[in-house]
C-alpha cells in the first residue's frame, strides 16, 4: 500500500495552473477514502490484512463479522466507514471502560463521540439523542440492555444512522464465554433499520459461535472475515517452577522491557509488586478495588514506564494498546483459554519477538481447581439469594420494579451465612440476565481519628499481636490520622495485615468504646436497581436454563485450559490454535514443548545416566532443582528435562516444600 501526502498533491495540482476551487474538490476527494483517514486520524502507513476488505464489505451496505485475534485492529473496521459515510453509527459494546476509552480515544481526535450508558438520567439521554441528531456527532455507544426500552427505541429511531457495530459479538452466543441474553434485543435494530449494514466484530469464536452470532443478529448473506489466530513473534510457554518470585526475577533480567504480570487475587498483585520492588525492579499493582483515579495513575505510570512492570488482576487490560510489551506472564492458571489468548495477545503488538509465559507452581492445578469450584453456583444457591435479598431490602411480592437501594454487601453475606464469592457471582449473574442492575463503590469510604496518642494505643494492644499489628499499619499508613477524621481502606489494611475487615472493623470499634478513637463507618458499599418486580422463583425461572449452561461451558473450557497446561507432547500454538477451529499443520518450533522436545533429542544418549544421578541423590535426601545444580549433576535446564521424565513416569513426586522425592 503506497502512502500519500494529500497536501503536496493539492499543492501540485494548483502550481500546474489548475484553480484552487478544483484542486481543493480533489483534495476533498482524495481526503475522503478509507487510506487517507487511516494516515490522518490513525498515524498508520497501511492497513493491516484483511482490515481494508471488512471496510469496503461494510461501504458495500453488506452484513459483515470480523473475526479478529486481540490487538487486529477491530475498531477502525466500523469507525472508517461511518467516517466515510452521512450518518451517526450505532455501536454495541457490553463493557462501559471500554466505551469510554473508545469516545475518549475518538474525541482527542477531534471526532464526535457520545454514550449512553447505565444510570444516564432520562435528561441526559434527550440531550444526547438530540446532539446525534444535530450537533454533527459520528458515533453514539450503547450498551445492549438500553435496547430493551421501547422508549428508547422510538426516540432512535429519528436518527440518521448509518452504520450498526456490535463490539464483542460471542456475547450473543449462549456458547460464548460472556454470554449476555441483553443482546438478543440487538435483532430489533434490523426492523428498525432494515437497510443499514450490521458489522459484528469479536476476538474468540469458534465455528459454533460465529454460527449463534449470524442467526441471532439476523446477518443477511453476511461476508464473514476471519484472520488466521496464529502470532508468529509470541513464543509461548508452560513452565513447572519451584519458586515463582525467584522466576520472575530472572525472567525480568533476561528481558527488562515493559511487562504485565497476571494473578489471581488482588492480595497476590500487591505482594508481587512489592517483592519485585524489594528487587530493585520498579513494579507497580492493579486491580478491580482500586479508586478510578489510582487506576488510571497506575495505567498512565506503565504506558510511559516509569513502572515498567504491572502485576494484575484480570480487570487489568481493557483498551490497553501498549506496542512495545515484551512478557505476559500468568502466575496463576486461567479460567479458560479465551480469556488467556486474550491477555496474552497484548504482548508483541509491534510485531517484536515477545513471551507469553504460565509459571506452574507444585500445587497450582490443585488450588485452581478449588478456586474454580468456589465460584460456581447452582440453582438452589441463585433463587436463595435472589429471595433474601428482597427479604433483606424489605420488598413486597409483586413490588420493586424500578427501584434502586444501598446496602452493606458484608453485612448482607453475615445475616444469611452465605458465601462471599458465590454470592457476589451470583449477583453478576442476576446483573448480566438483566434481573437487576449492579454496582458496587470502588472504595468504601469509612473515617476514623485517633483521640489518644499512639503511646496510650500502643500500651493497650502490647499483648495482644492481632490488634498490634493492625494498629501498627495504621499508624504508618496514615500519618496524619491523630489530627483530623482520615479516609481509610478496610480492604487494603485486611489485604496487607491478612486479617479480616469484619476484624479490623471489631479492634477500631473496641478502641472507640475506650474513647480512643471515632470511627465513621461506611455503611453500604453495594448499589442494586431492580429491572423486575419481584415474584418469587417465576421472576429467575426463565434464566434457570442458562445457568446450567454457563457452569458446563465454565468447567469444559476450564478442561481445555488444563490441557492446554499439562500436555507437553502437543505444541502448544497448534493446541490453541485447534482450540479456536483452526488447523495448523507444523510444530511452531519455539514454544515451550518444542524447545523440550529439542534438548531430550540431544540429551538421548546422557538421558539414562542423568536420570540415575538424580534418582541416586534423591535416595538420600529430597532436593529441589536448585539442590540437585548445586551438586553439579547438570545443569539446570537439563535437570529440568530429567525431573519432568521422572515424573511422568512416576519415578517421584513433589513434596510441600518444593523438593523431589523417591515415590
Amino acid at each position: 500500500m503506497l502512502s500519500y501526502d494529500f497536501r503536496y498533491i493539492t499543492s501540485f495540482l494548483i502550481k500546474n495552473s489548475l484553480s484552487s476551487l478544483i484542486a481543493n474538490k480533489i483534495y476533498h476527494i482524495c481526503m475522503n477514502t478509507p487510506i487517507a483517514l487511516l494516515q490522518q486520524f490513525w498515524q498508520h502507513e497501511a492497513f493491516r490484512d484483511p482490515q481494508e476488505q471488512i471496510i469496503n464489505s461494510v461501504l458495500a451496505s453488506k452484513d459483515t463479522l470480523a473475526l479478529l485475534p486481540t490487538g487486529g485492529g477491530k475498531s477502525i473496521c466500523f469507525q472508517i466507514p461511518a467516517l466515510l459515510t452521512p450518518g451517526v453509527c450505532l455501536v454495541i459494546s457490553p463493557l462501559i471502560a471500554l466505551i469510554e476509552d473508545q469516545v475518549n480515544n475518538l474525541s482527542k481526535k477531534g471526532i464526535k463521540a457520545a454514550a449512553i450508558i447505565g444510570g444516564t438520567s432520562a435528561e441526559i439521554i434527550d440531550a444526547t439523542l438530540d446532539n446525534c441528531m444535530y450537533g454533527d456527532y459520528k458515533f453514539l455507544y450503547l450498551s445492549p440492555e438500553r435496547l430493551q426500552q421501547s422508549w428508547f427505541l422510538a426516540r432512535l429511531e429519528k436518527l440518521t444512522i448509518n452504520t450498526i457495530a456490535v463490539d464483542e459479538a460471542h456475547c450473543i452466543s449462549q456458547w460464548g464465554h460472556d454470554f449476555r441474553p441483553a443482546y438478543l434485543e440487538i435483532k430489533k435494530l434490523k426492523k428498525i433499520f432494515p437497510n443499514i449494514p450490521v458489522i459484528a466484530l469479536t476476538a474468540s469464536a469458534n465455528q459454533r459461535v460465529i454460527k449463534d452470532i449470524c442467526q441471532y443478529l439476523n446477518l443477511d448473506s453476511p461476508h464473514i472475515f476471519k484472520k488466521s489466530f496464529y502470532r508468529e513473534n509470541i513464543i509461548y510457554g508452560v513452565y513447572k517452577v519451584e519458586n515463582i518470585a525467584l522466576t520472575l526475577e530472572k525472567m525480568l533480567l533476561n528481558y527488562p522491557f515493559p511487562t504485565i504480570i497476571y494473578a489471581r487475587t488482588r492480595k497476590e498483585t500487591q505482594l508481587f509488586a512489592q517483592k519485585l520492588n524489594h528487587k530493585n525492579f520498579k513494579a507497580t499493582f492493579f486491580h478491580g478495588g482500586l479508586s478510578v483515579s489510582e487506576k488510571k495513575k497506575r495505567l498512565q505510570d506503565w504506558l510511559e514506564e516509569n513502572t515498567p512492570i504491572i502485576v494484575a488482576t484480570n480487570a487489568f487490560g481493557m483498551g490497553i494498546d501498549k506496542p512495545n510489551v515484551k512478557n505476559v506472564i500468568h502466575i496463576q492458571i486461567p479460567e479458560n483459554l479465551e480469556n488467556y489468548y486474550q491477555e496474552s495477545g497484548r504482548a508483541g503488538r509491534n510485531d517484536q519477538k515477545a513471551f507469553a509465559s504460565i509459571l506452574i507452581s507444585p500445587n497450582e492445578i490443585e488450588s485452581s481447581e478449588k478456586w474454580i469450584k468456589s465460584n460456581l453456583f447452582d440453582k438452589s444457591l441463585l433463587k436463595k439469594v435472589y429471595q433474601k435479598l428482597n427479604n433483606y431490602l424489605n420488598i413486597a411480592y409483586g413490588e420493586g420494579y424500578d427501584s434502586t437501594y444501598n446496602f452493606n454487601f458484608n453485612k448482607f453475606c453475615l445475616h444469611y451465612q452465605f458465601a462471599y464469592k458465590q454470592t457476589y457471582n451470583a449477583l453478576q449473574f442476576l446483573d448480566r440476565q438483566s434481573i437487576l442492575k449492579l454496582s458496587q463503590n470502588a472504595i468504601n469510604r469509612n473515617k476514623l481519628i485517633f483521640t489518644a496518642s499512639s503511646s496510650e494505643l500502643l500500651d493497650l494492644v502490647y499483648d495482644n499481636e492481632r490488634q498490634e499489628n493492625v494498629l501498627l499499619f495504621i499508624l504508618r499508613n496514615y500519618p496524619n490520622i491523630h489530627e483530623f477524621e482520615t479516609v481509610i481502606n478496610l480492604d487494603f489494611i485486611s489485604q496487607q495485615t491478612s486479617e479480616d475487615t469484619s476484624y479490623i472493623t471489631e479492634c477500631i470499634l473496641y478502641w472507640q468504646s475506650l474513647n480512643l478513637c471515632r470511627f465513621t463507618p461506611e455503611e453500604n458499599d453495594i448499589t442494586v436497581t431492580f429491572n423486575e418486580s419481584w415474584e418469587g422463583d417465576r421472576t429467575i425461572f426463565r434464566i434457570l436454563p442458562y445457568l446450567e449452561q454457563q457452569n458446563k461451558l465454565k468447567i469444559d473450557q476450564y478442561k481445555s485450559m488444563l490441557f492446554y497446561i499439562e500436555n507437553e507432547d502437543i505444541c502448544k500454538n497448534r493446541i490453541l490454535l485447534k482450540y479456536f477451529n483452526e488447523i495448523k499443520e507444523e510444530d511452531c518450533g519455539v514454544c515451550s514443548v518444542c524447545v523440550s522436545k529439542k534438548k531430550k533429542t540431544q540429551l538421548t544418549t546422557n538421558l539414562k545416566e542423568l536420570k540415575e544421578k538424580i534418582l541416586s541423590h534423591l535416595i538420600r535426601t529430597p532436593a529441589s532443582i536448585s539442590d540437585l545444580e548445586s551438586c553439579g549433576i547438570s545443569s539446570k535446564e537439563d535437570i529440568t528435562i530429567g525431573i519432568q521424565i521422572l515424573l511422568e513416569e512416576g519415578a517421584i513426586i513433589a513434596n510441600f516444600k518444593n523438593q523431589y522425592i523417591i515415590k
